[in-house]
């Protein structure tokens, strides 16, 4: 007994309370449920072997040996879902280099890079666009959140592995779906089968692969540019026939008027984007009568939201004086990377937007992005005030943007969400509850009860109060493991 009591000790001086082996009794902690959305009062939670084994009003008497937590004055919620992610991708990096030094850096952010989600109480992670690679560093450390992954099925030559050059193209993402409506531009690869790349073949190899879901992508071209091949309305419903049949969720990426229209009409069940390109529609307020028909549909069709409302300020950021001056960028970017950012070389995605723009102003391509950003935010308050559940999922990085950071922006997706009028109780909603029944993952998270994972957070504020109280957290609790939150912090001594 003594032995384990200085062994619980010594763990938790660095932090950590490793609590296998022993139970987990979080005591006094005031409890705040999802569905509805309010504090229930002062409870006592019992763990066990990384599960919610009772909640009491009542003292709990649990095992001498148990681990205990004084949770007087603290708020116990369950640990946040980000259901848009990509683990893969170290923001404003470049990707595929041979420069030493870069890879050094990437290596060094991508260590970190689970501790950040903990950071800001994101336990749990769906990323619907990875690679092998990326995933398996991911889980290779020793604190990360759950993740859980979709496989990406772009078409050929299509959005986004038109960035790729087409010698690295196919191999870096392999799952591309042959369209025989856009032979005569883009042929088969030589040496490739059409029947290997058909909907049906492309679906089941991804569904042997432990996904949740196929990610396909309606997008051909950012603003007003359509010189990207897309899917076939026929070919798409393949894919969504086809992924349904396996017991897979289609998601779609789709932030146009247009390109969500063809994701109703399809019959996806996710669309991964808020809806801020509106097709050369406007508005001074609120949203013009065609989007609101839109909307409408996709709740008809009881199709997931995810606002992803962080992709164009995520960018935008990027032409912010003072973006790398924000003192939370220490706590969730290592600080070599963070130096590098500031560098002549870390701007070289702003300086590559900037050509794009012909060498507009800084200030002038910010306010651009945020106009845009505007308009996703009104589709949002829209879709609350007619009641819809929204989804959490901050698209990180949306690009190679050091505007998006890890746990940080789905802190921020959360802050800009309230800005547009969601409600706080919303909020704690899309990213707890919803997002777990969305994917099919709510039997194991998205509420305090008993049965649940013991992924949970402990705050020193009310959450349905400020959303300020997600940045407040005390204690992020995975799997029955108690979590210091400063231990967690990329500038951590």
């Amino acid at each position: 007994m003594r032995h384990l009591a200085i062994a619980l000790l010594i763990v938790a001086s660095c932090g950590v309370i490793d609590v296998r082996g022993a139970e987990l009794l979080i005591e006094n902690a005031t409890l705040v449920g999802v569905e509805p959305a309010k504090v229930i009062g002062v409870r006592n939670v019992l763990v066990r072997d990384g599960r919610i084994a009772t909640i009491s009003e009542k003292p709990i008497k649990a095992a001498a040996q148990a681990v205990r937590v004084n949770a007087k004055g603290k708020f116990l919620t369950p640990g946040l879902m980000d259901s848009h992610v990509h683990v893969s991708d170290a923001p404003g990096i470049p990707a595929f280099t041979d420069d030493i030094d870069l890879a050094a850096l990437s290596a060094e952010f991508l260590e970190q890079q689970p501790r950040s989600y903990l950071y800001f109480g994101v336990t749990q992670l769906l990323d619907p666009s990875n690679s092998p690679e990326g995933i398996a560093t991911f889980e290779a450390q020793a604190q990360h959140p759950d993740l859980y992954r979709c496989g990406a099925a772009p078409v050929l030559d299509g959005y986004p592995s038109v960035f790729a050059d087409k010698g690295i193209r196919y191999r870096i993402m392999p799952d591309w779906i042959y369209e025989p409506a856009n032979a005569a531009q883009h042929p088969l690869p030589a040496g490739e089968s059409a029947a290997e790349h058909a909907p049906e073949a492309i679906v089941a190899r991804i569904a042997k692969t432990n996904a949740r879901c196929i990610k396909v992508f309606i997008e051909d071209g950012f603003g007003d540019s359509t010189e990207w091949p897309l899917l076939s309305a026929a070919t798409l419903k393949q894919v969504v026939t086809a992924a349904h049949q396996k017991g897979l969720l289609v998601m779609a990426h789709a932030n146009a008027l247009g390109m969500q229209r063809m994701a109703v009409a399809s019959g996806v069940d996710v669309i991964a984007h808020g809806l801020w390109n509106w097709d050369g529609l406007s508005a001074k307020t609120g949203v013009p009568p065609p989007i609101v028909e839109h909307l409408r549909m996709v709740r008809e069709r009881r199709i997931g939201f995810q606002p992803t409302l962080r992709v164009l300020y995520g960018t935008a950021d990027l032409f912010r004086h003072d973006t790398l001056l924000d003192p939370m960028y220490a706590k969730v970017v290592p600080a070599n990377v963070l130096t590098w950012y500031r560098s002549a070389a870390g701007q070289w995605f702003k300086n590559l937007m900037k050509k794009e723009y012909g060498g507009a102003p800084d200030d002038k391509i910010m306010v651009g992005q945020i106009r845009a950003g505007e308009q996703g935010m009104r589709v949002v308050k829209q879709m609350f005030d007619a009641g819809y559940p929204l989804l959490l999922g901050s698209d990180t990085p949306s690009a190679p943007t050091y505007g998006n950071q890890p746990g940080y922006d789905t802190y921020r997706e959360m802050r800009t969400m309230a800005q547009s009028g969601v409600s706080l109780a919303a909020i704690l909603q899309a990213a707890t509850i919803n997002n777990a029944r969305q994917f099919r993952l709510d039997k194991e998270y998205g509420s305090v009860e008993v049965g649940k994972a013991a992924n949970l957070l402990l705050l020193t504020a009310n959450p349905l109060e400020s959303i300020r109280a997600w940045s407040l957290i005390d204690k992020v609790i995975l799997r029955g493991q108690v979590i210091q939150r400063e231990t967690l912090a990329a500038d951590r001594k």
